[in-house]
């Protein structure tokens, strides 16, 4: 028995579920229920709840690495002027589209019994792209994890996770808190692209 796009109602139904209660708080049950598809069927497709995080997460950084690859070999200056726009058009709705999972990738990079968070593994795949198209002998591989990490990959993380209970808590309008973001990203990650040659 193989409902039509069965598969995918099962990824969507995992990333509400997993968003909702957590990970380890998430049982396959719930996701049947919600995917309104038998068990069994998870079973067909997915080994375990572990494999369905890892092909969620999988698909994620190709879609993100597809993104990137937009612009293949551009410099830091680059990065910098085309930021803003790039943030509008590409990144936000990329964020917004994925939100629950970013939720869930946040989380579950925060554990601290995790050896290799997710997080970890988006920035690895982020930055292993930008080396096949970068020959610059002076590149720091590991300051441009750190720079992506801390600079960039964590504030939009924690914007798209905040977002919405931000501007109820703060009683902002979100077209100036969006405004805001950017402008403050733009001083913060921005400012590494401008200030690197």
């Amino acid at each position: 028995m193989n409902l039509p796009n069965a598969r995918d109602r099962i990824l969507d139904a995992a990333v509400k579920i997993f968003a909702e209660k957590s990970f380890e708080g998430s049982r396959i049950e719930e996701i049947s229920r919600e995917a309104n598809v038998p068990k069994s069927l998870i079973y067909y497709h997915f080994k375990s709840k572990d494999e369905i995080l890892d092909v969620l997460t999988n698909n994620f950084i190709n879609e993100y690495l597809s993104i990137i690859a937009a612009k293949p070999g551009e410099t830091h200056q680059e990065k910098a002027q085309e930021l803003p726009d790039r943030m509008k058009n590409v990144y936000y709705e990329f964020g917004q589209r994925n939100a629950d999972l970013v939720r869930v990738i946040f989380i579950d990079s925060l554990k601290k019994s995790k050896e290799k968070p997710i997080l970890f593994k988006v920035v690895e795949a982020m930055i292993a792209k930008e080396m096949e198209n970068n020959k610059d002998a002076d590149y720091d591989v590991q300051e441009r994890r750190i720079a992506e990490f801390f600079t960039s990959f964590i504030p939009n993380y924690a914007y798209i996770c905040f977002a919405e209970s931000w501007t109820k808590y703060f009683d902002v309008d979100r077209s100036r808190f969006d405004e805001l973001f950017l402008k403050v990203y733009q001083e913060t990650h921005g400012a590494y692209h401008k200030n690197h040659k």
